[in-house]
């Protein structure tokens, strides 16, 4: 009887402990998976937020407003015509007898040249306006780039622009120098805080005889906005090529041992 009542308690507790065992693996199955799907969703996320940032960036653009409705404009650049999104919250200014003046959005008309600032939506080919400058219809010089080198002896600039050219810009008592950040707008700013790096858009006049060279009226410092080095390449320097530097060089013969 013993014996039998051995055999009987082994079938009934052999069946139980395989019953233990078996499922103790699918838990482990079932979270390497939803680790693997939370994985991924992360990452299809971040590659979402990425190209979201990409296809948004800052932009400045000059142009002569061709066409005009209470929620958009169509502005002709020297490239291509650009539609600019206008809502309640764009600021619009001119100089009007010397001094900035805020104005509405209404006063904006068709064939104004304007400068406007805001952000690019490469995906639906569309300039958001957070500020437009109503231009002066007299003829001027206006670049956009981003500053190379500073002056702080002459108060100039050396600005290189998007075609590949290097202007100098003269800093004048009369330049009007202003900044634009996302907290505060448009605010006073003046040359100390224009620094390498920094993209901006000028308003001047031609220096006689002089090329690729004008006197500032105006400056907007949009800041570093194209993540550019903190300092200047010789190359984006005029006068700056090794010919020129060994010219000035007191004895040549020392010139090659510093030459980089």
């Amino acid at each position: 009887m013993c014996i039998a009542c051995i055999g009987i308690v082994s079938m009934l507790t052999t069946p139980a402990f395989a019953a233990v065992s078996t499922p103790s693996a699918t838990p482990k199955a079932a979270n390497t998976s939803t680790a693997s799907a939370q994985l991924e969703e992360l990452k299809v996320r971040l590659a979402t937020k990425v190209a979201e940032l990409r296809s948004v960036v800052k932009r400045a653009m000059f142009g002569t407003v061709k066409t005009i409705s209470l929620t958009s404009a169509s502005v002709e650049t020297k490239t291509k015509d650009i539609k600019i999104e206008l809502t309640d919250d764009v600021s619009v200014s001119q100089v009007i007898s010397g001094k900035r003046v805020n104005l509405d959005l209404e006063k904006l008309e068709v064939k104004d040249p304007i400068t406007v600032f805001g952000t690019y939506d490469e995906a639906l080919d569309l300039l958001k306006a957070q500020y437009i400058f109503i231009e002066s219809a007299i003829q001027t010089s206006r670049i956009t780039g981003v500053i190379a080198d500073v002056d702080s002896e002459e108060f100039s600039l050396i600005v290189n622009t998007a075609d590949g050219r290097s202007i100098t810009v003269d800093i004048e008592k009369s330049t009007k120098t202003t900044a634009w950040t996302a907290a505060s707008g448009i605010t006073k700013a003046g040359f100390s805080k224009l620094a390498v790096g920094d993209s901006v858009h000028i308003v001047g006049i031609p220096v006689p005889k002089k090329e690729n060279r004008i006197s500032a009226s105006r400056i907007l410092d949009l800041g570093n906005i194209t993540g550019a080095a903190g300092a200047p390449t010789t190359t984006l320097i005029p006068d700056a090529s090794p010919s020129a530097t060994i010219k000035a060089t007191p004895k040549p013969t020392v010139t090659p041992a510093e030459t980089p």
